[in-house]
C-alpha cells in the first residue's frame, strides 16, 4: 500500500509537469519568437529607413548635375563616390541603365554588375525599391536599396544604390535569442523549484493520508493521522480520523 500511495504521489508530480510545465515551456518558446520577431523587425526596419532617407537626399543632391553631359555626370559619380564618408558600413553604386556599375564608393567598377531585383524594379517602378537577401555574387546576406536617377527630359539613366552587410544585425539578433532563451530557462528553473516545493507540501501528507487510509482498509481500526495543517489536507485527515474512531466503535459494539 506505500509503494501504491508513493506510485500515486510521482503520478501527481508527473501530471503537474506535464500540465503545467508543459503549456510555460510551450508558451516560454512563443515569447522568445515573438521577442526575436519584434526586434528582428525593428531592427531591420531603421536600417532600411536609414538607407531610404540616405537614397532620396543623395538622388535630390544629384538633380542638379542630371543637366551635366553624360560623362560630366558620370565623372561627378565617380568623385563622389570616391570622397563617400561611410564606406566602412556601407557601399554607394552608380549603376547605368544597363545595369553596370559606374562608380563605387569600392573603388571605381567595383566588383560585379549586380543582378538584384531592386535595381530593374526601381527603374520600372521609377520609385526607391529595397532588397534583402543573399548577394548572387558572394553568398552574404544584404540589405540593399535603389533609387532611380532621371535625366532633364525624364529618362532614367541609373540607379543610385546603397549596399550594407546584415552579418553584424543578425548576429545581434541571434544575440538576442539566446539572451531570451536563457532568460526561459531560468524562469522555468525558478517555477521547477518552487513548483516542486509547493507540490512537495501537498503531496508528503496526501501520501501519508493514503497510507493511512489503506491501513483502516485494511482492519486498523482507530489509527489516527497526525497532521498540523490547517487548510483542506487538515480537513481531509481530520474527516478520515473521525470516521476511523467510528468504525472502531461499531467493530468495538459487534464484538461486544
Amino acid at each position: 500500500s506505500r509503494k501504491r500511495a508513493l506510485f500515486r504521489i510521482k503520478g501527481l508530480r508527473r501530471r503537474w509537469l506535464l500540465n503545467v510545465v508543459g503549456v510555460l515551456c510551450a508558451l516560454g518558446l512563443v515569447c522568445v519568437l515573438v521577442v526575436v520577431a519584434v526586434f528582428s523587425s525593428c531592427y531591420y526596419s531603421s536600417v532600411e529607413s536609414d538607407m531610404r532617407y540616405r537614397a532620396r537626399t543623395t538622388t535630390e543632391f544629384f538633380a542638379g548635375y542630371l543637366n551635366q553631359s553624360y560623362n560630366e555626370y558620370y565623372q561627378s559619380c565617380i568623385t563622389y563616390a570616391q570622397n563617400f564618408d561611410d564606406k566602412n558600413d556601407l557601399e554607394l553604386q552608380f549603376i547605368n541603365a544597363q545595369g553596370k556599375i559606374v562608380a563605387s564608393s569600392f573603388g571605381s567598377w567595383a566588383g560585379r554588375s549586380p543582378t538584384t531585383y531592386d535595381i530593374a524594379k526601381a527603374m520600372n517602378n521609377r520609385s526607391i525599391e529595397k532588397y534583402v537577401g543573399k548577394n548572387p555574387g558572394t553568398g552574404e546576406r544584404i540589405m540593399a536599396v535603389s533609387s532611380p536617377m532621371i535625366y532633364s527630359n525624364g529618362e532614367i539613366i541609373g540607379v543610385l544604390r546603397y549596399v550594407t552587410s546584415t552579418s553584424l544585425i543578425d548576429r545581434q539578433i541571434v544575440y538576442i535569442a539566446i539572451v531570451s532563451f536563457f532568460a526561459l530557462l531560468v524562469v522555468i528553473g525558478v517555477v521547477l523549484m518552487s513548483g516542486n516545493y509547493y507540490i512537495h507540501t501537498i503531496l508528503l501528507p496526501l501520501g501519508e493520508i493514503i497510507d493511512i487510509a489503506n491501513k483502516i482498509t485494511n482492519g486498523s481500526y482507530g489509527i489516527q493521522i497526525q497532521t498540523n495543517y490547517d487548510d483542506e489536507i487538515g480537513v481531509l485527515a481530520n474527516t478520515i480520523n473521525e470516521k476511523s474512531i467510528k468504525i472502531s466503535e461499531n467493530e468495538r459494539v459487534q464484538t461486544d
